[in-house]
């Protein structure tokens, strides 16, 4: 099978401009005004349109909580620790089994404490992202 340099290079170039653009929601941007599952879906494609479908879909977030993978819902409704929660699982389930992430980050941890974390993970993934944009300008 034979490549179009050209057409690996531009695609490698849109990928660069997807990825230098593209950011987790910091802390801050994540609402806490209690969501219901509908719009916590919504959200979680906004956030996460690069994943597959799947992993964003409502089977899959009953399930963490059902398996307390991540706090229950208060009254149906989800907060900034739960989005939180939702957008760690489904960004590093691509990667990680659901058992490492449960040890990576437990339930029960107090609000700071998913902060702290959720920021540090934030700034993981711009820094993964920006070594990326980095090979693929190598690679282009």
């Amino acid at each position: 099978m034979r490549y179009d340099n050209r057409l690996t290079a531009a695609k490698l170039r849109r990928w660069e401009t997807y990825l230098h653009d593209y950011r987790l929601p910091s802390w801050e941007e994540i609402p806490d005004l209690g969501l219901y599952m509908e719009q916590v879906l919504a959200l979680l494609r906004q956030y996460l349109d690069y994943l597959p479908p799947e992993l964003k879909d409502e089977q899959f977030i009953t399930n963490y909580v059902r398996n307390r993978f991540m706090p229950e819902p208060c009254r149906k409704k989800y907060y900034r620790v739960h989005i939180a929660y939702l957008i760690m699982i489904c960004t590093l389930k691509q990667t990680l089994s659901i058992a490492t992430l449960h040890s990576m980050i437990p339930v029960g941890l107090s609000e700071q404490e998913v902060r702290e974390i959720y920021s540090a993970y934030a700034e993981k993934h711009r820094l993964a992202a920006e070594y990326f944009i980095q090979q693929v300008r190598l690679a282009a």
